[in-house]
């Protein structure tokens, strides 16, 4: 999803330890999203019953054409994890009293839950309101160990972020920043959005000579650090197999 069409729908929260909503309009196919920023109960995990999906009472949602799937690695979809958006006439028990998360059988779904740091597709028209609802946490950074291949992230938090808020570490073994990982948003069909492509390098590889440690570059090697990453917004990091990546809190 683009920064602009992110922003657009934001919600501002500006204090912890308040409930709120944070909302985005949807672009056509896949949304990649963070949800762990909200939890109801406790920060290391959310559910998937924190996002809900509206047409402004249009009656157009709920009936098979919103999907849920937590993607990773190649990417593959997780499994288990293919969720559909009803409307409470599809729940087969009749217990449903509101819109809601399915597995394949029609029965409630929304206690999935979602780790911290993890990223969500979720498939969708355009045009509609996705909101996620929660409790703001308090913690100095999320972090999280890497998989080989796609890494599926993003921004934990109400509050804009940028790439720099993002380390990457193999604990000094000296075999990160040398062109291996790359940063990167996904839209759509998806594509890999335009200049979001970025790569952690060695303060060496730095040709201005003034990077003191490592950073976020752009293709001519220029730091890039202040690239934004809106609230909830999900990111890519193609990463090796075992490095521990941090995400820094803006509180």
């Amino acid at each position: 999803m683009s920064a602009a069409a992110v922003a657009a729908g934001a919600v501002a929260v500006e204090s912890q330890n308040i409930v709120g909503v944070v909302s985005t309009n949807s672009i056509s196919d896949n949304n990649f999203r963070l949800v762990a920023f909200f939890t109801p109960g406790g920060y290391n995990t959310a559910t998937v019953g924190q996002i809900t999906i509206s047409d402004g009472g249009l009656g157009g949602v709920g009936w098979g054409s919103e999907i849920f799937s937590i993607w990773q690695g190649i990417p593959t979809v997780a499994e288990g994890s293919e969720l559909t958006y009803l409307d409470p006439s599809m729940d087969l028990s009749g217990e449903a009293t509101g819109y809601y998360w399915a597995d394949g059988n029609f029965a409630d779904a929304s206690a999935y839950v979602i780790q911290a740091g993890q990223a969500v597709a979720l498939n969708l028209a355009e045009g509609l309101s996705v909101n996620v609802a929660g409790q703001v946490p308090v913690t100095n950074s999320i972090s999280f160990t890497s998989i080989a291949d796609n890494n599926f992230t993003g921004n934990p938090f109400p509050e804009a972020i940028t790439v720099g808020d993002i380390t990457i570490s193999d604990g000094g073994l000296g075999g990160v920043g040398w062109g291996s990982e790359i940063f990167s948003i996904w839209e759509g069909i998806p594509t890999v959005a335009e200049g979001s492509e970025l790569t952690y390098l060695d303060p060496s590889m730095d040709l201005s000579g003034t990077a003191t440690d490592y950073y976020w570059a752009d293709g001519t090697f220029a730091d890039a650090s202040d690239y934004p990453i809106e609230p909830g917004q999900g990111v890519v990091l193609n990463l090796t197999e075992g490095l521990e990546v941090a995400i820094a809190s803006p509180y």
